[in-house]
């Protein structure tokens, strides 16, 4: 019995012994190629950062042809959210457009498919917050109608 014991005993030591000697290989073979590996430095240094941030919004182009808009009556003012993810396909209504309800007022393209967004209610369009190919998320302000 003793003597199966030390021949496991002596199996454990030597397979312990061969995955050290083979973490030695490895840590010696990236330490004389990371002399390869920084020629390739210029296209990521490791100053820059790895992730992008997400860049800053445009002013739409509809908020910027309108300056008045802004002072048409936004006490009663009902915003327009997005129901789903995607990118603004096209902008349909225009800042001082009368809409009645459920007129159209931006398309989304939703998965490959093209979704309707529609006014909750009539009024005026006081501000479209969105521009033609901008991605929106879940919840973000589309328009604004008073």
């Amino acid at each position: 019995m003793s003597g199966l014991l030390l021949q496991g005993l002596v199996l454990l030591v030597a397979g312990m012994g061969i995955v050290y000697v083979f973490l030695m290989l490895m840590v010696w073979v990236l330490n004389h190629t990371a002399v390869v590996i920084t020629r390739f430095n210029h296209i990521l240094p490791d100053e820059e950062p790895k992730k992008k941030s997400r860049p800053a919004r445009k002013v739409p182009a509809a908020q910027a042809e309108y300056p008045a808009a802004e002072s048409l009556p936004s006490a009663n003012a009902t915003e327009v959210r997005s129901a789903l993810p995607g990118a603004v396909l096209r902008i349909t209504a225009k800042v001082g457009d009368h809409v009645a309800k459920d007129d159209e007022l931006v398309v989304l393209d939703v998965m490959k498919m093209e979704t309707p967004v529609r006014s909750d209610k009539a009024g005026i369009v006081t501000a479209i917050r969105v521009a033609a190919g901008e991605k929106v998320n879940t919840g973000d302000v589309l328009a604004l109608i008073a």
